[in-house]
């Protein structure tokens, strides 16, 4: 496979990977190919049997992206075996915690299987705690995990105000204990967070029992490649200074102004520091091949980044910004003008309440409700129905499984390998249940329910369902599923509402979501209330600010224009986005 690369590109394809090395990749710069070239580079000359390098990054996406375009570049059937490509979640646990799990947690597993499964929050499990906590009851064992860095109790219930009350407590010794006592169970019963397994790591990391497992593993990876570095938490900083120390080179490939994951303790400042603490060299990817310099030199001012260098500059305006007096749902028409010619356009907003404003659908649904509303809306014909379909059916099987999820993947489990695969299964289960007659929905609940009920109890064993699907949808076979409360004889159409077409037919994302994607067009929507970091005056306050951050990695998804949608603007403010390269409309 023949491409042209450019002469920074080029210097780290051919870096040493004896030393460390951070290549710093501004967004359009082509890093995942690189990447997948130095990867393969590697591999085709890998002299360090029997060990392997290992590609990491932090979703099952990118991973699957990143091993395609490898295999590109390798000659027809090599084996990526010794090396090993995924996401840093699955390379602990598959190398660090798994070979010495039942050591770890004591669970022996069941039919010789002593997997531990991973779960979220959101999993019905029964492991409390003994006593009750601040009148909020007995805790669950997967609803808080120990904080590695100052060994106290984080509380991450799922509920962000449940957490802030349980975090606020100044905790005695006898809960603390009672606290692990029931952390042991579960992991003893083979249940454990992502969290927890990183906690079992650093305990095969830095104690003296395991020095030589982890001399082993050094040898057996000594270079880790880190795909979009700037997502590290601390925690998994300190189990790669651990690995650092004892002879692990670390390749960090990203773009520290692209940090917006400090909900789960990511912090640039802390990877930056550990950059420098260990010397690493540093080399650059300052060409956008992506977007119009009218769109960079935006992106350039909210972080106070320099040196990137884009496509051709236009002379008409490219970065636009409309207003809206009360909802930014008055704005369609406009966008749609904007929008004329080109195909893919995507609506950008910092949380779901805003985006939802641009969807038509009924809220506050019970789960039978999202089967049902799934049926109703399924329509191949149709993208924008059929998305939202396969959204509501998914959010309707991840109910029944004790799962833990990928974002942005239509609920896929962790433990499926393939976000493809598991969206094919959503698809082909609709159509099974529509072809028997589950989408007659002018009958009661009460028919309809029990008919509902066989066919999902049926779905791991159809043919269409991959064997790795089906060991993960066994809970659906022993599943009851009952008519909302007091509708038992209602009609289940009249429950539903009307599911007309949403208002705006464009593709809409999270922030988080369209992270890393490329648009002709991106339409970034601005909260009506200023003081969060929904609200543009943030996004422009502190260029250091994850607020900044957040319009950064939004501003950067377009390749044609850039258009941010905000509340009607005051003179002053007018000039203020003047000034910073928008054209007011």
């Amino acid at each position: 496979m023949s491409v042209e690369f450019t002469k920074e590109q080029l210097d780290y394809v051919g870096s040493s990977i004896e030393e460390h090395i951070f290549l710093e990749a501004c967004p359009g710069s082509g890093k995942t190919e690189v990447v997948a070239a130095k990867v393969a580079k590697e591999i085709n000359s890998w002299k360090k049997n029997p060990g392997g390098l290992a590609a990491l990054s932090f979703s099952n996406s990118a991973t699957e992206e990143l091993t395609i375009r490898v295999s590109k570049y390798l000659p027809h059937g090599r084996s990526m075996f010794p090396h090993f490509l995924g996401t840093f979640d699955s390379f602990i646990y598959k190398n660090i915690v798994s070979p010495l799990s039942i050591e770890l947690t004591r669970y022996v597993g069941e039919s010789k299987d002593a997997s531990i499964r991973i779960i979220e929050p959101s999993a019905l499990l029964g492991y409390k705690t003994q006593y009750h906590y601040a009148q909020r009851g007995q805790i669950c064992a997967h609803h808080y995990s120990l904080n590695l860095i100052n060994e106290n109790i984080i509380f991450e219930t799922g509920d962000s105000k449940l957490d802030r009350a349980l975090n606020a407590i100044q905790l005695e010794d006898w809960q603390v204990r009672d606290l692990k006592a029931t952390k042991i169970k579960m992991l003893g019963n083979g249940f454990a967070t992502y969290r927890d397994i990183e906690c079992l790591a650093l305990e095969v990391l830095s104690g003296e029992k395991y020095e030589n497992f982890v001399d082993l593993f050094v040898r057996r990876y000594p270079l880790i490649i880190i795909d979009e570095c700037q997502d590290l938490s601390e925690e998994q900083l300190i189990i790669l200074q651990v690995l650092s120390g004892k002879g692990t080179q670390l390749h960090f490939i990203g773009d520290l102004h692209q940090a917006i994951y400090s909900f789960r303790g990511v912090d640039p400042a802390k990877v930056s520091q550990f950059i420098r603490n260990n010397c690493f060299t540093s080399l650059k990817l300052t060409r956008n091949f992506r977007s119009c310099q009218n769109i960079i030199n935006i992106c350039t001012k909210l972080t106070k980044r320099e040196e990137i260098i884009g496509n051709v500059s236009w002379l008409d305006p490219r970065c636009l910004v409309v207003q809206y007096n009360n909802c930014p749902t008055e704005l369609v028409e406009i966008f749609e003008e904007k929008c004329n010619g080109y195909n893919n356009n995507v609506v950008v907003a910092r949380g779901h309440s805003t985006l939802s404003k641009f969807q038509a659908s009924t809220t506050n649904l019970k789960n039978i409700q999202k089967l049902a509303l799934a049926i109703k809306l399924y329509d191949p014909k149709d993208m924008e129905a059929m998305n939202l379909s396969l959204w509501h059916f998914s959010e309707f099987i991840r109910y029944h499984l004790k799962e833990s999820y990928k974002p942005n993947s239509f609920n896929c489990p962790q433990s499926v390998d393939s976000s493809l695969m598991w969206r094919r299964f959503l698809y082909e289960s609709l159509s099974h249940l529509i072809n028997n007659s589950l989408q007659k929905i002018d009958i009661d609940w009460s028919n309809w329910v029990k008919k509902a009920k066989m066919l999902i109890q049926t779905l791991p064993k159809q043919s269409f369902c991959h064997e790795d699907i089906a060991r993960v949808l066994t809970p659906l076979e022993k599943v009851n599923l009952r008519a909302p409360s007091g509708e038992a004889k209602s009609k289940v159409s009249k429950s539903l509402g009307a599911t007309a077409k949403p208002s705006l037919l464009y593709r809409k994302s999270t922030i988080h979501g369209a992270k890393g994607e490329t648009h002709d067009i991106t339409i970034v929507i601005s909260s009506d209330r200023a003081g969060n970091d929904s609200h543009w005056k943030s996004w422009l306050k502190n260029p250091n600010s994850e607020a900044a951050r957040f319009s950064y990695v939004a501003s950067s998804r377009p390749k044609e224009y850039l258009i941010w949608a905000v509340k009607t603007l005051k003179p002053e403010e007018k000039e203020q986005l003047k000034g910073l390269g928008f054209t007011i409309v």
